[in-house]
């Protein structure tokens, strides 16, 4: 069950990122952050209601959840921030790749506030996931483009925040359902960032972009739910290793939908990081 949920949250990361991407050329990372959230809040409601109604959702919160909320919240406006702003800077498949590097931070993050431990076969995934990134910039290093390294540097600082993400996920997913836990968690992420929808030309963009902008947040919610859901049968270090199947994912996307060059280099990084990714999550089975 965890596997197959996990297979889901990879699909509909890779879903959500392509739609992103396709608004990002005309709408600033903290708009679409925003949207990202806010779309999404509807959804949730209606499913709060239907299990509600069937008698699968109680509604009783504890301050234990309640604080993993906040500080989960907290670190995924950073994360979302990051990523819808390296979208407009680099190409969706030389932006996935890095933004494929949390599995690296959660060996770091993951021990400290879940209590995963290291093991040998978890670094060695490590490397690949290294290795597999690293390779992105042959050909680009003598003469590499300002814009596509601001994006390289967006999406590794987004990984790093994802990666606290999924450790609060984890923690928080013990204390509440997976709905009731992504409603709240994108409610407060969404209050954070409200702020940035009263600057400048903000709620033109909202409006001229709101059909995507609802396809967006039909899946978030979908990519929040078997996320949170497979949380509670996986470890964190797992779960994100599956969902960076999303990888191979956004690399086709890149090429067949925005036209994007470099497809083989690309798929070769994506190969990779996706192995490292997966003998990260082998190593915490394992473990």
């Amino acid at each position: 069950m965890g596997i197959s949920l996990a297979l889901l949250c990879a699909f509909f990361s890779s879903s959500k990122d392509i739609v992103s991407k396709r608004v990002s050329s005309t709408v600033s990372g903290s708009v679409s952050a925003a949207a990202s959230f806010l779309f999404a809040l509807p959804y949730y409601l209606i499913l709060l209601f239907i299990l509600g109604y069937l008698g699968y959702e109680d509604f009783s919160l504890s301050w234990a959840f309640l604080g993993y909320v906040v500080l989960r919240s907290t670190t995924d406006v950073f994360a979302e921030y990051f990523k819808m702003s390296a979208f407009r800077f680099g190409d969706l498949s030389l932006v996935a790749p890095f933004l494929s590097l949390t599995p690296f931070f959660l060996l770091m993050t993951s021990p400290l506030i879940t209590g995963d431990r290291l093991t040998p076969l978890g670094v060695a995934g490590v490397l690949l996931v290294l290795a597999g990134n690293l390779s992105l910039l042959r050909g680009r290093i003598k003469n590499p483009q300002i814009g596509e390294l601001k994006g390289v540097g967006l999406a590794i600082c987004s990984s790093f925040f994802f990666s606290l993400n999924t450790c609060f996920d984890r923690l928080a997913v013990q204390e509440g359902t997976p709905v009731m836990s992504g409603f709240a968690m994108t409610l407060v992420a969404g209050l954070i960032l409200s702020p940035a929808l009263l600057r400048g030309n903000a709620m033109r963009d909202l409006v001229s972009h709101s059909k995507p902008f609802w396809l967006r947040g039909g899946f978030e919610t979908a990519f929040m739910v078997s996320k949170l859901a497979a949380l509670q049968y996986l470890q964190a270090s797992y779960v994100d290793g599956i969902a960076k199947l999303s990888l191979i994912f956004s690399i086709l996307a890149g090429r067949f939908i925005f036209k994007e060059q470099d497809l083989r280099q690309r798929l070769i990084a994506g190969g990779l990081v996706l192995s490292g990714a997966l003998l990260i999550g082998a190593a915490i089975v394992k473990g």
